[in-house]
């Protein structure tokens, strides 16, 4: 086999040029040139504090666009900086006025992003996308009749729970990670106060632990012998580290980091819940801590088959017209039959009227919810609570509505599985929220990016139409390129 060389290597430099003309088929300069970013820089911009002092605040472009690349992606902060410093599109989706081999912004600036935006600010971001012109025709024309309409349109709600990046809780777990947790502090304070390390029994502590974990077979008895000695030693040394907090200097706690002091405090509240629970022979708590890392964790009771208890965010969701809005996220169990109003009044405030036919499941459909929305003049669409009707049309149309509402499960699967709505990495609560909201803020992008082309195709086809002359190449070539959106 004969080797041939490559002849010239371009320079950096060289290269750099040889991407000063972007293709316009890409699908981030589509996305870059197609966004609203003028309407969504106004809400971003409410989010601010403008302060004086400082670097000043990047676009809303740039924040707001790494955001998408990185759950489109299913990256990491640190990766999705790294793909936007490699990839020229991307850097254009951006607004960037030329390929640049530097960092945008450091990573660890999403998780500010995440503590500023919330979940009511990526509907505000999607409210954008509903407003801005799509070039449909027939969009333009129900613009016109929502806001004269006392009812339009069909709102479907449901609730799901998006998991978070959590170890399955056991009490032998949280009590061993609650030992970690004291010891760590323990070390951080002594060399804040200048405090010679009291000694502990960890090392024993962590041997009992071992020995019963790592049996295939775990006997009752061994396993409530173990909690048994692990809870008196986690109260031995939470008792040993305040004696040492009690002799440090007074500014010595204040030097520590906030994190470490409330993980330490949330160490003594599950120690106290774990207490309770073993005395009293139970395994449920009101209040219980399933990770002392993120205490705002509560356990879900869904019982479904994949999971009874779920461990994240429960999110009451609403679709209109394929697009999904968060009016509703918490940490804890709720009852989703409350969601009825809120999620009205948000219908109202976004349309301008009320919905004509509400699609939901059974447990929104209670006495009265039925009630309101008799009162309020919108169709149920679905299978209220009670007796089946008798009346074979109403149960063809009933059946009609729970085909229709099966787009929302379809949604939450579709922002779970690709997006990762499922998998909530963020650790505080504002910015597990805001994780939440921006995964289902860019399925609504890339569903407002599709409408754009199915609107083109629409245009064209009317247009050979009229002119005797159906170019099916063309047509066939920005169907296939809708499809990777």
């Amino acid at each position: 086999m004969r080797y041939y060389s490559q002849g010239h290597q371009l320079t950096i430099e060289e290269f750099k040029g040889a991407l000063s003309r972007l293709p316009k088929d890409n699908r981030w300069v589509k996305l870059g040139d197609s966004l609203p970013w003028d309407r969504i820089e106004k809400v971003y911009v409410s989010k601010l504090k403008n302060e004086k002092t400082g670097a000043g605040n990047l676009p809303a472009r740039v924040v707001i666009g790494a955001l998408i690349i990185k759950h489109k992606m299913n990256l990491s902060d640190k990766e999705t900086i790294e793909i936007i410093r490699e990839n020229p599109y991307m850097q254009y989706m951006l607004g960037m006025s030329e390929y640049s081999d530097r960092n945008v912004f450091d990573p660890s600036l999403f998780v500010s992003i995440r503590k500023r935006l919330g979940v009511d600010d990526f509907n505000k971001f999607t409210e954008c996308l509903l407003s801005a012109p799509r070039g449909d025709a027939q969009n333009d024309e129900s613009d016109e009749t929502e806001g004269d309409a006392a009812h339009n349109g069909t709102l479907k709600v449901d609730a799901t729970c998006c998991d978070a990046e959590v170890r399955y809780p056991t009490d032998m777990d949280l009590l061993h990670d609650g030992l970690v947790a004291v010891e760590r502090f323990l070390d951080r304070f002594c060399v804040a106060a200048s405090l010679p390390r009291p000694r502990t029994n960890f090392d024993a502590a962590h041997a009992k632990y071992c020995s019963v974990i790592k049996k295939k077979v775990k006997q009752k008895k061994q396993l409530r012998s173990c909690m048994e000695y692990l809870i008196h030693r986690l109260l031995s040394n939470i008792s040993l580290t305040w004696e040492t907090i009690g002799k440090g200097k007074s500014d010595a706690l204040q030097r520590m980091r906030r994190r470490d002091v409330n993980l330490f405090l949330t160490t003594i509240r599950m120690c106290d819940q774990q207490k309770w629970m073993f005395t009293n022979g139970v395994h449920r708590h009101m209040e219980r801590i399933v990770s002392i890392f993120q205490p705002h964790i509560r356990p879900i009771v869904r019982g479904k088959a994949k999971a009874k208890v779920e461990f994240g965010a429960k999110i009451g969701a609403a679709i209109v017209d394929g697009y999904t809005f968060i009016d509703h996220h918490g940490w804890s169990a709720y009852n989703e039959a409350e969601d009825l109003l809120p999620h009205l009044r948000a219908y109202k405030r976004r349309y301008g009227c009320l919905p004509e036919v509400l699609e939901a499941d059974r447990i929104y459909l209670n006495r009265r919810n039925r009630r309101i929305l008799h009162l309020l003049k919108i169709k149920i669409g679905g299978h209220p609570l009670g007796r089946p009707s008798k009346n074979e049309a109403d149960n063809r149309l009933i059946a009609k509505y729970i085909g229709e509402r099966n787009e929302i499960e379809a949604t939450f699967g579709t922002g779970k599985r690709v997006y990762k709505a499922d998998d909530i990495r963020a650790k505080l609560p504002d910015t597990g929220a805001a994780w939440v909201g921006a995964c289902f803020f860019v399925k609504n992008v890339m569903k407002f990016l599709r409408e754009l082309y199915f609107a083109l195709i629409r245009a064209l086809e009317i247009h050979f139409l009229q002119s005797s002359f159906l170019n099916f190449r063309l047509i066939l070539a920005l169907t296939r390129y809708s499809a990777q959106f």
